[in-house]
């Protein structure tokens, strides 16, 4: 007994192509079935918790200082999102290492610049792979960001942070 008769049909009832689609069919049912009906969700229901770190931000003209405030709220550049309010903001003279005329390297200030620490208070998750502000920026030390506020924008780089 032949599986397919001369018009291509399975065991004379069924066309090969629609049994074929039928077979994809209810594949796919059993796939969304088990994605959406068995597997474990993803647990959303890890609690924010308060993360408060510090952006560095080097070499900014003074006037930067007048333009980052207390209480405003940061952003990330790249991704446009929130990240924190700003709870503190202080200022450094700005240094760079200078070669001397006796070929020794030594600290000096650069003239008309400021180093800005900019402490941020947010809302942040804590796992072991790291600490992610609204669940989707990971704060990584060390790491050079742009940032923005309603009126700043620069580079700085996320020197500590606490939980």
């Amino acid at each position: 007994m032949k599986i397919t008769d001369k018009k291509g049909k399975l065991f004379g009832k069924i066309n090969f192509i629609d049994f074929c689609i039928v077979v994809i069919i209810l594949a796919l049912a059993a796939g969304a079935y088990y994605k959406f009906g068995v597997l474990d969700k993803t647990s959303t229901s890890a609690e924010l918790q308060p993360v408060t770190y510090t952006i560095e931000i080097k070499r900014v003209r003074e006037y930067a200082l007048q333009n980052v405030k207390e209480g405003d709220e940061i952003f990330d550049k790249t991704s446009g999102n929130s990240i924190g309010k700003i709870v503190k903001v202080e200022s450094v003279p700005a240094t760079e290492p200078v070669l001397c005329n006796d070929g020794i390297y030594r600290t000096g200030t650069v003239q008309n610049r400021i180093n800005l620490i900019v402490t941020v208070m947010g809302e942040g998750m804590v796992t072991e792979e790291g600490c992610f502000i609204n669940r989707t920026y990971e704060l990584v030390r060390e790491s050079d960001r742009r940032f923005m506020t309603k009126y700043f924008e620069a580079e700085g780089k996320i020197k500590d942070f606490l939980v």
